[in-house]
């Protein structure tokens, strides 16, 4: 798993704009069975993009440069923490940009989705879900008493530990599984505060899911640079 300075450096624009990329997009690049959260924001006008990205690695948005799209391909590159550049070359169907990233010999498949949402981790299914910019979720920008959604220069946290919840008794017995969805805040330390149910499932399963969110600990998002306070939305699967 390789970490990202995002500095993007392609050459100039060619467009044939077939398709709006304005949006969020989330999504992963998988390389060798690892893989790393991908925030990828846009803004399409006439025929020219510009945007910001970030990964799970390094939360803190960069802007985009010399990005080039045409006959729903898109294209850009970006300089890694050591200095190589990794080229993104991603086909647009519908609401997914599919593709591959390339670094010297190195290939990672990439995929990406407009306003999608992200789950982090696998072990009993817990996952962190990246909050939406699009509406769907929750709007950009800043919130009430400082805290901030994702987009507009808002980046979003990255889940770095995580343990799965312990079984309700109640709910072992019953045989019972199911989703907690829960929204929360991660502050600027990196900790899941302010837990609200959005999702019950009873038996006892949404208290063990608020009791291991609390446990897990997330890279911040950021706003103008600094850590900041941003929403989240978190999905604890149940299982036997």
């Amino acid at each position: 798993m390789f970490r990202l300075v995002l500095v993007i450096a392609v050459g100039g624009i060619s467009h044939l704009v077939a398709a709006d990329l304005t949006g969020r997009w989330t999504g992963t690049l998988q390389t060798n069975g690892s893989r790393v959260s991908v925030y990828l924001t846009l803004n399409q006008q006439d025929d020219r993009i510009t945007g910001s990205i970030a990964t799970g690695n390094d939360a803190k948005p960069v802007p985009i440069e010399n990005a080039e799209f045409h006959d729903d391909k898109l294209a850009f590159g970006v300089h890694d923490n050591a200095g190589q550049l990794v080229v993104f070359r991603l086909s647009l169907t519908g609401a997914t940009l599919d593709g591959e990233s390339t670094v010297g010999l190195q290939t990672s498949k990439a995929t990406l989705r407009r306003g999608g949402v992200l789950t982090v981790g696998g072990g009993g299914g817990s996952g962190y879900r990246a909050p939406l910019s699009n509406g769907s979720d929750f709007e950009s920008g800043q919130g009430s008493g400082g805290v901030y959604r994702v987009g507009g220069g808002v980046s979003a946290p990255a889940l770095i530990y995580k343990v799965e919840p312990e079984y309700s008794e109640e709910a072992r017995k019953a045989k019972y599984e199911g989703t907690v969805i829960l929204y929360v805040e991660i502050s600027p330390d990196g900790h899941a505060v302010n837990p609200r149910v959005v999702r019950s499932l009873g038996l006892g399963l949404d208290e063990k899911a608020i009791e291991a969110v609390r446990k897990w600990k997330f890279r911040p998002g950021y706003k103008d640079g600094k850590a900041a306070t941003v929403v989240a939305t978190i999905e604890v699967n149940f299982r036997l």
